[in-house]
């Protein structure tokens, strides 16, 4: 009924923008709601192991009710539905590192749509200055999620003091993920691809910006022995040029995620391994061949959903192999 009526409303000139800010009007009090309500259950977490235990069960809930009512907007309103991976496997026993590439912010709900009922779902590493966000930077630290402080190499240059300040921060916001199985996601590109900045780096990548690691060999060290391999994800559009606009208004016409199951090599899951520091080089090594994959990878899927396009009776099974 909903759908029928907007198909024909989309008929209309001004409807496209109409709908695009009413999209970012219901995103903007969705996660404001949530956010209270994460509020609202926070003193819970100043009260005994109980009580802590009951406030993360609680903020699991709120955040799956975020992403399920961004859902219903997505499919009911915006008539958009993601192409799923099935062969994800089912997890909520083990600690998930995953990893995606960045095209635009809309990545974040194809992502948590393909985790939602497959892994607990992800906290985001983010920028210590996010914090500072009103009322969505202190709900998601309030709900455990890690902050990274990082100095540059002419702040540790003027203050030696700092050295290893970073990865004490990253610890410290990392406990509380350590007390249960959790999953973290993190855009290792740093920013959204474009082929202007794929230029400027003079990237070796065809379809990726060059990686910056550091902040996953932060992880593996502050959480030794939780993580035994990378959930990999790749988001595949079919749109050379992805705004939050388009989509807000109902025009991205399709989004696909692909997903497979990296091994982190043996000697990385040693409690001794410390990828930050001593093993760093040949952390990089491994990281950059890993990365070269993706690329190449990335390549063979976009391809075939290219062709998938082309004829629709083709399933899009390149780059699963």
């Amino acid at each position: 009924m909903i759908k029928d009526c907007i198909k024909e409303l989309r008929k209309l000139p001004f409807f496209e923008p109409v709908l695009g800010l009413a999209s970012f009007l219901f995103m903007c009090v969705n996660v404001c709601f949530w956010s209270l309500m994460a509020h609202l259950v926070a003193p819970l977490l100043l009260g005994s192991d109980k009580h802590k235990a009951m406030a993360e069960d609680y903020f699991d809930r709120l955040f799956n009710g975020w992403v399920a009512a961004n859902e219903w907007w997505f499919k009911q309103i915006l008539d958009v539905h993601w192409d799923l991976d099935d062969s994800m496997v089912t997890d909520f026993n083990r600690w998930s590192l995953m990893i995606s590439n960045h095209r635009s912010w809309v990545d974040v709900f194809i992502l948590l749509a393909q985790i939602q009922g497959k892994r607990p779902l992800p906290r985001v590493f983010m920028k210590q200055a996010l914090f500072w966000m009103p009322f969505v930077g202190t709900a998601t630290y309030i709900m455990g999620f890690p902050y990274m402080k990082r100095y540059s190499k002419e702040t540790l240059a003027k203050k030696p003091h700092l050295a290893g300040k970073d990865l004490a921060t990253t610890k410290r916001s990392c406990e509380r993920l350590l007390n249960r199985p959790n999953s973290i996601l993190t855009f290792v590109e740093g920013t959204r691809f474009t082929q202007a900045k794929q230029e400027a780096q003079a990237s070796q990548y065809q379809h990726l910006l060059k990686p910056k690691a550091g902040g996953v060999g932060f992880i593996l060290q502050t959480m030794p022995q939780r993580i035994n391999s990378i959930t990999d994800l790749n988001v595949l559009y079919d749109q050379a040029n992805i705004s939050g606009w388009d989509v807000l208004c109902g025009r991205l016409s399709k989004a696909k995620v692909m997903v497979r199951e990296v091994a982190l090599p043996e000697s990385f899951l040693s409690a001794e391994f410390r990828p930050a520091d001593q093993d760093r080089d040949a952390f990089f090594e491994w990281f950059n061949l890993y990365w070269h994959d993706k690329d190449v990878r990335m390549g063979h899927q976009l391809d075939a959903l290219k062709a998938s396009e082309a004829s629709p009776e083709k399933a899009v099974t390149e780059g699963k192999t």
